[in-house]
């Protein structure tokens, strides 16, 4: 399967992955209000109509994320599974 492998300041986060019907994600947000700052990094996915989540952490200057993509036959489990309850 189709994977990513994810590191923050040279730290492991997670292997994720999905088969063959599916979207993975790693998306970083700055959001600036009122002078404020707030970064944070996602690593998700959407499969077999359940939303994923590996990894969900805050950022700082300075950070650096390291995104390798990958095939692989083993993923870490997500740490989070929803189900996709939004109506066609």
């Amino acid at each position: 399967m189709r994977g990513m492998e994810v590191h923050l300041n040279g730290n492991k986060l997670c292997t994720a992955g999905i088969g063959t019907d599916g979207v993975l994600t790693t998306t970083l947000n700055v959001v600036s209000r009122e002078g404020e700052y707030h970064m944070e990094m996602r690593v998700g996915g959407l499969e077999n109509n359940e939303f994923l989540n590996w990894s969900t952490h805050s950022l700082r200057l300075g950070d650096e994320i390291t995104v390798r993509i990958i095939e692989t036959d083993s993923i870490d489990p997500p740490a989070e599974r929803k189900p996709n309850v939004a109506k066609p």
